[in-house]
C-alpha cells in the first residue's frame, strides 16, 4: 500500500515538474505584432501606416515601367529560363519590412510573430482573412508547403537561406485562434533566420502542387500579392492589374502603397534603347544607372517643357560596383596576380573624365556604412583573425587597405611598376609585348564579361593600362539572357557587378563569399571564394548577438576580402537618379533603406 502511494506521489510530482517546464517555456516565448533584430520596433501595435507614405495618395492611376532584358517564364523559382520581373507585384510574405528602420518587420500574411528568448524557434500566426488571388484562403498548410518547396529547390540560394531550419510544423489554433506555422532551428541557425523566413514569398499549395516547379513555363500563376498578370507578350510586355478585392489593402503596412491600378512592364534590350524609349514617352518612371546619360542624355522638348523631371533621391542602402575575379580560373588563383591587375584600374581618372565626378572611389565593400574596415583592426577584430595570422597578408594587421589612387592625370607609372614586380614574383614574366607564365608559357589574358554595353567606355582605359603590363583583357558585351546563363554556369573570367547589401549585412554575405556556394549552379559566390578565414568571419556574422559583435565580424570580413583582392572596388554613389513624368508624384523625399520604391508613388488626379 505504501509502495503504491509512493509511486502515485512520484507520478504526480513528475507531472507537476513537466507542467512547470512547459509553463516556463511558454513564459519565455513572446508573441508580438512586430520584431526588430537588435532594437525595439519603431511602430506600436496600433500604428496606422508608415511615416514615409502618403496615406491620401490617389489609387486609380496607371504607370508604365521599363525592365532590361527579356523573359520566358513566370516561374520565379526555377533554375531554368529567364523569369519576368514580377515577384514584388505577385507575392506577399508573412511580414513586411519598414523602409525607415534597418530590420523591423510588421504583420502582413501573418498577424503576429512568436519566439523564445534563445531564438531556437519562431512561429507565425496566420491571418484568417488572408486570401490568394483566386479567393482561396492562405493557410498555415500553404506556408509550410512553400518553405518545404524552398528547402528542396534547385536554387542554392534558397537552400542556404533555410539551412538552419530543422523542422516545419503546422500548429492548429483551437478555441477560435488562428493557426500558426512553427519553424524549429538547428545549430546552423543565424540570428537573421526568422527575418529571412518572414520576408520570403508565400505560394498557393493547390496551384503549385499540380506544376513541375522546376519547369520554366508561362502559366499565369495564382498569387498572394496585390497584383495579378492580366496579359503578356513573351519577352516584351507584361500587363499587371491590382486585385479588386485585395484582402490586405487596408493593413497598416499597405496604406499608401500599391497606388497604381495597372502597371505595364516594357522590356528593352539595353540601357541605350531604354533611354530613347523613355524620351519618346513610351514609359513613365526611370532609374538611371549611367552618369553620362544623367549628364547629357536627358534633352529635348519633354525636358524643356517640364513634362519630365529629374530627381537625385538620397540613399541609405549601400552598394559597391566592382570588378570580380573568377578565382576558379587557374590564372587568378594567385593573390599577387589579382593585386597586380588591380593597379591597372585608375578610378580617379575614369571618374573625372568619363563619369563626371558623379561617384566616389570605395575604400570598403561596405561603402556608405559603418560595417567596413576603418583604420587598424580593433582588438576584437584581432582576436577573431589571430588564429589565421599566418594565412593572411601581414599588411592586414599593420594598415588599412587602400585602393590604387592616382592624381587623375592618367600617369600611373609607379602603380604599374609595382604591378610588374608582383607579376614577376608570381612567375609571370614579360615576353615582348606579352606576359607569360615562366613554367608553362601560358599567356596572361582574360575576358571581361559585360551585360551593359555602355560599361565598355570605363573598361577600355583599364584594358589599355593592362596592355602596358603585357596583359590582354578582352571586353565582351552580350545580351542579358546569354549573360545570365554564363553567370549561372560560372563561364566567365571577370565580371563588373554591383554588390548590393541590405541595411544590416546578413545571409546575403554567405551567398556572396562562403565556400559552401563555390560549386553550386547559379550561386552568387561569383568570385569563387573558398577561404577558411572568410568562412569564420561569416559564421561570426551569423551568430552575432549584439550590434558591436556584428560590426566586428563585418569589418574583419571586409579586410580579408579586400586584402585577398577577390574584387577591384570600382565606385559607389550617394543618390538614386530618378527621371519621371510630371503627372506622377511621390511622398516627401527621405533617405530610406532599399531601392526607390515606386509602389509609394501615385498618378495625380
Amino acid at each position: 500500500m505504501a509502495c503504491s502511494l509512493n509511486r502515485t506521489f512520484l507520478i504526480v510530482a513528475l507531472l507537476l515538474v513537466l507542467q512547470l517546464v512547459l509553463l516556463s517555456e511558454t513564459a519565455l516565448a513572446a508573441e508580438s505584432h512586430a520584431r526588430s533584430l537588435y532594437d525595439q520596433p519603431k511602430y506600436p501595435q496600433d500604428f496606422k501606416y508608415f511615416d514615409y507614405v502618403n496615406p491620401e495618395a490617389p489609387r486609380n492611376g496607371a504607370v508604365r515601367v521599363a525592365v532590361l532584358g527579356n523573359f520566358n517564364t513566370f516561374n520565379l523559382f526555377s533554375p531554368k529560363g529567364i523569369p519576368a520581373a514580377v515577384s514584388g507585384y505577385l507575392y506577399d510574405s508573412l511580414m513586411a519590412r519598414s523602409k525607415d528602420e534597418p530590420t523591423s518587420i510588421y504583420p502582413l500574411i501573418a498577424s503576429s510573430i512568436e519566439y523564445p528568448d534563445d531564438d531556437s524557434w519562431v512561429a507565425f500566426r496566420i491571418n484568417g482573412k488572408a486570401r490568394f488571388s483566386d479567393g482561396s484562403p492562405i493557410t498555415a498548410d500553404d506556408v509550410a508547403f512553400t518553405f518545404e518547396q524552398y528547402r528542396s529547390s534547385e536554387l542554392s540560394s534558397y537552400q542556404h537561406k533555410l539551412q538552419g531550419v530543422e523542422k516545419i510544423s503546422v500548429v492548429k489554433g483551437g478555441n477560435a485562434k488562428e493557426d500558426s506555422v512553427r519553424f524549429d532551428f538547428n545549430s546552423e541557425r543565424s540570428r537573421e533566420l526568422p527575418f529571412t523566413i518572414a520576408t520570403l514569398s508565400i505560394l498557393p499549395r493547390h496551384y503549385w502542387q499540380q506544376l513541375d516547379t522546376d519547369a520554366a513555363d508561362l502559366s499565369i500563376p495564382v498569387s498572394s500579392g496585390p497584383y495579378i498578370i492580366r496579359k503578356f507578350e513573351v519577352g516584351k510586355v507584361v500587363w499587371l492589374e491590382r486585385q479588386r478585392n485585395y484582402w490586405a489593402a487596408e493593413l497598416p503596412v499597405n496604406i499608401g502603397r500599391h497606388n497604381f491600378k495597372t502597371v505595364k512592364q516594357i522590356y528593352y534590350r539595353n540601357s541605350t534603347v531604354s533611354l530613347q524609349a523613355f524620351l519618346a514617352n513610351e514609359y513613365d518612371l526611370r532609374l538611371e544607372n549611367l552618369a553620362k546619360n544623367w549628364q547629357y542624355g536627358y534633352e529635348g522638348p519633354e525636358l524643356s517643357s517640364g513634362r519630365v523631371l529629374k530627381l537625385n533621391y538620397p540613399r541609405k542602402t549601400f552598394q559597391v560596383q566592382a570588378f570580380i575575379f573568377n578565382t576558379r580560373r587557374e590564372k587568378f588563383r594567385q593573390r599577387e596576380v589579382r593585386e597586380a591587375i588591380s593597379y591597372g584600374y585608375d578610378a580617379r581618372w575614369i571618374n573625372k573624365h568619363l563619369l563626371y565626378d558623379a561617384y566616389r572611389q570605395p575604400e570598403s565593400l561596405f561603402a556608405l556604412s559603418e560595417y567596413g574596415q576603418r583604420g587598424l583592426p580593433s582588438d576584437a577584430e584581432e582576436k577573431l583573425l589571430a588564429p589565421f595570422r599566418t594565412q593572411l597578408p601581414a599588411e592586414l594587421f599593420q594598415q588599412a587597405w587602400q585602393p590604387m589612387t592616382s592624381s587623375g592625370s592618367g600617369y600611373i607609372r609607379k602603380a604599374l611598376s609595382k604591378a610588374d614586380r608582383l607579376l614577376s614574383k608570381a612567375g609571370w614574366v614579360r615576353s615582348g609585348t606579352q606576359r607569360k607564365n615562366r613554367k608553362t608559357g601560358t599567356l596572361l589574358d582574360f575576358e571581361l564579361l559585360l551585360a551593359v554595353p555602355e560599361q565598355e567606355r570605363v573598361a577600355i582605359p583599364f584594358s589599355k593600362n593592362l596592355q602596358q603590363l603585357g596583359i590582354n583583357m578582352r571586353i565582351t558585351a552580350v545580351d542579358i539572357s546569354q549573360y545570365v546563363q554564363r553567370v549561372r554556369d560560372k563561364d566567365y573570367d571577370m565580371l563588373l557587378r554591383s554588390l548590393v547589401h541590405p541595411a544590416i549585412p546578413g545571409q546575403e554575405q554567405w551567398e556572396y563569399w562562403h565556400s559552401s556556394n563555390v560549386n553550386n549552379h547559379g550561386s552568387q559566390n561569383l568570385a569563387g571564394v573558398s577561404n577558411p578565414v572568410v568562412d569564420t568571419a561569416l559564421e561570426q556574422l551569423s551568430k552575432a548577438e549584439s550590434y558591436p559583435q556584428l560590426i566586428t565580424a563585418t569589418r574583419a570580413l571586409d579586410r580579408v576580402l579586400l586584402w585577398e583582392y577577390y574584387t577591384i572596388p570600382q565606385l559607389y554613389g550617394p543618390y538614386w537618379r530618378v527621371a519621371y513624368r510630371s503627372q506622377f508624384n511621390h511622398p516627401e523625399v527621405k533617405a530610406l533603406f532599399g531601392s526607390v520604391d515606386f509602389s509609394l508613388w501615385w498618378q495625380k488626379d
